[in-house]
């Protein structure tokens, strides 16, 4: 297979971006276990944040955390797999499903391998269950709508729009990481590893995606054809 300019540049930047995102955390994987800077500090963090929340805040990000809630994941999920197999796009089937399914059972390995307690402050607005590091939400959130942004992406025809769904991207599963902190669930190295673990295990499922389709020039197209347009 021959193999384009823009397609070695476009998987130098994955493997770039993929390369950084383990570093990251790896550096706080390490703080925590070490208890250095970043671990030390959650606990002031959290505290100066809680102590500056409203009701009003309250209640907005328990409906952004929402966003990165196990039933939506999964719904959306489920619908847009069912819409690409009814399509027969398998290439980015797989790719859903893998970075989904592969991002929710890693985090799970990950949590049971630091067992991190989750905060325990009188001041936050609710309580959640199971170990802390990394983040859950943050996690499955940068990858389930980081995946969306591949398979839509190349469907984009002006740079306009792509920007546009990238910025859209960044915003939302940023916001879903700082509604686990405005909440009181989460510390930052939680939320900062959450988004980490979940961008390298996004890029490593895309790399590989792109490695074994033939001859495509996106990273979900099959076979050179349009795959039409994307549900919405």
């Amino acid at each position: 297979m021959k193999i384009n300019r823009n397609t070695i540049v476009s998987l130098g930047i994955l493997i770039g971006i993929l390369a950084a995102s383990g570093l990251a955390f790896a550096a706080l994987a390490e703080d925590l276990v070490n208890h250095e800077s970043m671990s030390v500090l959650d606990p002031l963090f959290g505290n100066w944040l809680l102590l500056r929340t409203t009701l009003t805040g309250n209640r907005l990000f328990s409906l952004i955390t929402f966003m990165g809630n196990t039933l939506i994941i999964t719904g959306g999920t489920v619908l847009i797999g069912f819409w690409l197999a009814k399509e027969k796009h398998w290439s980015q089937l797989q790719l859903l499903l893998a970075t989904v399914v592969g991002a929710a059972l890693l985090n799970v390995v990950l949590k049971n391998i630091f067992l991190r307690s989750r905060p325990d402050n009188p001041l936050a607005f609710i309580r959640a269950t199971g170990f802390s590091f990394p983040s859950g939400h943050a996690m499955i959130s940068i990858a389930f709508y980081g995946v969306l942004v591949f398979l839509i992406f190349p469907n984009l025809k002006s740079w306009v729009g792509k920007t546009l769904l990238i910025i859209g991207w960044i915003a939302l599963f940023g916001l879903i990481g700082f509604s686990r902190l405005y909440l009181g669930v989460h510390y930052l190295t939680d939320v900062l590893g959450g988004w980490s673990a979940g961008l390298m295990w996004l890029l490593l499922c895309v790399l590989m995606n792109k490695l074994l389709s033939k001859g495509n020039s996106g990273p979900i197209n099959e076979r050179n054809q349009d795959p039409g347009p994307m549900p919405r």
